[in-house]
């Protein structure tokens, strides 16, 4: 190989062709140095502000609380379905997606980033897009609630033939991987059939985040208007929200890593097709869980709901998220117990 291989192999990843065909450990490496990249962009800027104010433990515990407070938003049940089910079914249609969580969190992040900015310059819009019960608040919350829950009810639509064909593989020998599929199938994913790489998922992250109604965005958006009454510097506003979208870039992507991983081993080959049929399964029942109570919390809020739907509105999703990873790990490594008995058990 010659020197400047490596570099011809990043240079691909700036077309669209060189990134579907470049692969998958590039283009994981790509996304995760881009996550690095916000990371070092937050904490030069926080950097900065430590050095011009003497306010110095305070800046760091609000940095501390913004990081933390993106990473902990990236656990977000509606955050985990959207970007797993996004992966299964891109893989589906037989791609291996490496930034379906840093496009996601990249576009929820943009929208976190400009209403941090237009706190720090003051603009006046951005009180009442923060303000729970103001109008426009309530319109933004409208339109991320029902694109939230609209995408979930598509993608768990678009993955359910993956579902259909696994419950027929888990007693056949047929190979697995991407088939062609019936006319129902052609049906359900005709939706989405425009999202075809993780790019499109990056301004569905835009809309998911145009509501204001998360505790973690409102939070981050409180303190940077609280350290700016305190007296912090500009730069150091601007890193709180760079430092949040830091944590919830890394959070996102790295599960969504994962869930690829997962996913892949479980279409694998034959042997695997109850891994194929389980994970596929739980994707899809959160999808549509997470549709459905952001349904009823809509109509609840809008006084439509009564008597089911106010019940399911007031379910508290907080550790849905934490739940739901929880789940995977134990299906992971159940199957990687008994992969590993069965390996044993084998004659030598």
């Amino acid at each position: 190989m010659s020197a400047g291989a490596p570099a011809v192999g990043w240079r691909s990843l700036l077309t669209r062709r060189g990134r579907r065909s470049a692969p998958l450990r590039l283009r994981a490496a790509a996304a995760l140095s881009v996550v690095a990249l916000l990371h070092l962009l937050g904490l030069a800027l926080l950097g900065v502000g430590l050095a011009t104010t003497p306010a110095g433990v305070l800046t760091l515990g609000m940095a501390g609380f913004a990081y933390t407070r993106g990473w902990l938003h990236s656990l977000d049940a509606d955050h985990l379905a959207m970007i797993d089910n996004s992966t299964r079914k891109f893989l589906a249609e037989g791609h291996r997606p490496a930034a379906v969580g840093l496009a996601f969190s990249g576009g929820h992040s943009t929208v976190v980033v400009i209403a941090g900015i237009a706190v720090v310059a003051g603009v006046g819009w951005i009180r009442e897009a923060a303000d729970p019960g103001s109008a426009l608040a309530g319109r933004l919350g409208l339109i991320g609630g029902l694109v939230s829950a609209g995408y979930l009810l598509l993608v768990a639509a678009a993955n359910l033939p993956t579902l259909i064909t696994a419950w027929r593989d888990r007693r056949t020998s047929a190979a697995a991987g991407p088939r062609p599929l019936g006319l129902m199938g052609r049906v359900l994913r005709a939706p989405l059939a425009r999202v075809r790489h993780a790019g499109h998922i990056y301004w569905f992250g835009v809309l998911f985040g145009l509501g204001f109604d998360t505790a973690s965005t409102l939070s981050i958006l409180m303190l940077t208007a609280a350290a700016g009454v305190a007296g912090a510097p500009p730069l150091t506003l601007l890193a709180l929200p760079l430092l949040f979208a830091a944590g919830m870039t890394l959070g996102d992507s790295v599960n969504q890593l994962l869930m690829l991983r997962l996913y892949t081993a479980a279409v694998a080959d034959r042997s695997r097709a109850r891994l194929n049929l389980v994970v596929t399964a739980i994707s899809i029942g959160a999808a549509l869980a997470v549709a459905i109570l952001t349904l009823a919390g809509i109509a609840a809020e809008h006084g439509w709901a009564g008597g089911v739907v106010t019940a399911l509105a007031e379910v508290d999703t907080q550790w849905w998220g934490v739940g739901l990873l929880a789940v995977f790990a134990v299906v992971a490594a159940s199957w990687a117990l008994r992969r590993g008995f069965r390996s044993s058990d084998a004659p030598g």
